[in-house]
């Protein structure tokens, strides 16, 4: 009798491997073939799953940003307000091995997403996921006392998001200055400044 497939997971597995290759070699290394060859299937029973390198990619950068909100839940607990914002940019910001790698990833997609209606559209899609999940933040830390700045949540949110964005690029191409302690240090310097009120 056959063998039954899991198409759920194998489309996991080959994300999984996409974005390894991406990760390590760059997303010119990560071909149709490459990725084939690294699961041990044939191109064309790849092409079953993702018609084209761009499907792929898609589908590696949502399980990235899937991955990466998983952490951010494990982590959080019962922490929300600015404690809660801490650790979500924690498990953003490219300062650990594993964010690294995912950073390598991101960056090729942004490339794509330019040209790309559909990937633009991810990438849309998960932002709008971080505007709310930060917004919350910052409600519960206004409600708690600890964020008094006089400046609006829709201001903070779209900094935050700057920040986060563009230090993944600077973190993968200027890693001698943008350290990882450099990076924590920008967090923090922000998110102090949401505690204070300059008119109280």
């Amino acid at each position: 009798m056959p063998k039954q497939v899991d198409h759920d997971q194998r489309r996991t597995e080959i994300a999984t491997a996409a974005w390894q290759l991406i990760a390590e070699h760059g997303v010119d290394a990560a071909t149709m073939r490459a990725i084939s060859d690294s699961m041990g299937m044939a191109n064309g029973a790849l092409k079953h799953y993702f018609p084209n390198k761009n499907a792929i990619i898609r589908t590696a950068f949502t399980r990235i940003f899937d991955n990466t909100n998983a952490r951010i839940s494990a982590r959080l607990g019962d922490a929300t307000g600015l404690d809660g914002l801490r650790i979500f940019c924690q498990e953003v910001m490219p300062a650990e091995e594993v964010t690294k790698l995912e950073a390598r990833v991101v960056l090729p997609f942004w490339q794509r997403a330019l040209a790309d209606a559909d990937l633009e559209s991810v990438y849309r899609g998960a932002m709008d996921v971080w505007r709310k999940q930060i917004r919350k933040f910052l409600r519960a830390g206004r409600a708690a006392g600890t964020i008094r700045t006089p400046v609006s949540d829709k201001v903070i949110v779209e900094q935050l998001l700057a920040i986060l964005n563009g230090v993944q690029t600077l973190a993968l191409l200027t890693p001698e200055t943008t350290t990882p302690r450099l990076q924590r240090q920008m967090i923090d310097v922000f998110l102090n400044g949401l505690t204070e009120n300059p008119a109280g």
